[in-house]
């Protein structure tokens, strides 16, 4: 079995296991963040791609994933919710447009930094399943100055999210997602 086999026998058993343990949380209640930025993305090799006529199905949806996190970085610290329909729908866009009131209502915004590690886990027609297990140093703002309320977090709280993510005339946007408790 090669790397790429190993991780999603991980991943899938991971997320098993996730799903069959404690899967009540979810990121309705926002926790505190800033622009979602891939780990180590400084460190990616320079490759020169080959055309093809269309991209991997798992580099369009990794690509719809990392966007959702820069569109809802910036809906946070601007509490503006006019584009998350950009990247969410359904039960995810709920969510997302009511986090943004509950900011514009205890005057705050959120600086979003996440450190991401997104695994595609499947892909069936207009649908897929990403799993991530990601650090978050994300924390509140002031909303007119962007200045840190509290001291920034040093040491970062490790998420794991299982997100639906449907395709929507053409365009890969999440779904849902369940955040799996932490066990430590």
């Amino acid at each position: 079995m090669d790397w790429r086999g190993i991780t999603t026998a991980i991943t899938a058993a991971l997320l098993v296991a996730g799903l069959a343990s404690a899967c009540g949380g979810d990121d309705a209640d926002p926790t505190p963040g800033a622009t979602a930025t891939p780990a180590n993305s400084s460190q990616t090799p320079t490759v020169v791609a080959q055309p093809t006529a269309t991209p991997e199905p798992e580099a369009e949806v990794l690509a719809a994933y990392e966007r959702y996190w820069e569109v809802y970085a910036e809906a946070l610290r601007n509490r503006d919710d006019s584009r998350l329909d950009e990247v969410m729908t359904g039960p995810r866009l709920e969510r997302g447009v009511a986090e943004i009131a509950g900011l514009i209502a205890d005057d705050r915004a959120v600086e979003q930094v996440v450190h991401l590690n997104p695994v595609v886990v499947e892909i069936v027609g207009d649908r897929a399943v990403v799993f991530d297990e990601y650090e978050n140093y994300s924390y509140y703002v002031d909303p007119a100055t962007h200045q840190p309320l509290r001291p920034t977090p040093s040491t970062p709280q490790v998420l794991r999210d299982t997100v639906t993510m449907h395709r929507i005339d053409g365009v890969w946007k999440v779904f849902d997602g369940i955040r799996q408790e932490s066990t430590e």
